[in-house]
């Protein structure tokens, strides 16, 4: 995707009502665009997180008064898991009693709290433990997906959870083939499955952390990333893999590609 116009769908996402709208007028797949709004809440929320912290009194102030935790997220555009967490623990509650809270909230003795803390995991699509779930799920589905390609083009692969069952300590790809094939003319060894829109920011992340690390150790290789990616990557990224988007998979496995391009963390 052009750097602009991937700039033009970060500005123009708020909500998931607007990841509808824009996915019918210009043609884009609701999954491309539930990733980049996904990365734009996350990046806003690093980025204010410590103007956020430092109205914490007030916050809680706002609570004790009446305001639940979902209008305290609407009021002070914070993710609801996130707010409920810093008045949870200003009211004198641990991480690990919090953490059991998000996992039964049913647990939760306070009436108030029990009922506001449902409400707010419920309208939390970023942060909340089923958010985090799908995300997971989602991460699973794409692997599984690159797992089908490889079994009906008959390569022998072994992948991560093998390698950390068989003892392997450092960083590994999601694939590792035992017999390279061939893509684009280029022998490729591994392969890294990124659920996600790559991002530029993003992935010098993980060029330095990851890729970089794949290709010293096992080759050359291939990183999916699912839901597109900034073309500028291809102008400033390193050597040691190619980049690929779901068209690659798409003309052989079009049927499991296109259910998995629909795929939003919503409910």
């Amino acid at each position: 995707m052009d750097s602009k116009l991937y700039h033009f769908f970060y500005e123009s996402l708020h909500s998931h009502d607007d990841v509808q709208k824009l996915s019918e007028k210009y043609n884009i797949c609701c999954g491309t665009l539930s990733s980049i709004l996904n990365q734009k809440v996350v990046e806003d929320v690093k980025k204010s997180h410590y103007r956020f912290k430092r109205k914490e009194e007030k916050i809680v102030s706002d609570w004790r008064n009446g305001n639940s935790f979902l209008m305290l997220s609407k009021k002070y555009n914070y993710p609801a898991t996130l707010v409920s967490t810093l008045v949870l623990e200003n009211l004198g509650h641990s991480k690990k009693e919090i953490r059991f809270f998000y996992k039964n909230p049913k647990s939760v003795e306070n009436i108030r709290i029990r009922k506001e803390l449902s409400e707010s995991l419920n309208a939390d699509y970023y942060f909340s433990p089923r958010a985090h779930q799908l995300q997971e799920e989602k991460g699973k589905i794409g692997e599984n997906i690159i797992s089908f390609w490889l079994k009906k083009k008959c390569c022998d692969f072994t992948c991560e959870d093998e390698m950390r069952a068989e003892g392997c300590t450092g960083k590994t790809p999601d694939f590792l083939l035992r017999k390279s094939i061939k893509i684009s003319g280029r022998e490729v060894c591994w392969i890294e499955s990124k659920a996600l829109f790559g991002e530029l920011k993003e992935h010098r992340h993980y060029e330095k952390k990851q890729f970089k690390e794949y290709a010293d150790c096992f080759g050359e290789g291939l990183v999916v990333y699912w839901f597109g990616f900034e073309n500028d990557i291809l102008k400033e990224k390193e050597g040691g893999y190619q980049i690929a988007d779901y068209d690659f998979f798409k003309k052989d496995i079009p049927e499991h590609v296109n259910k998995f391009l629909n795929y939003v963390i919503y409910w």
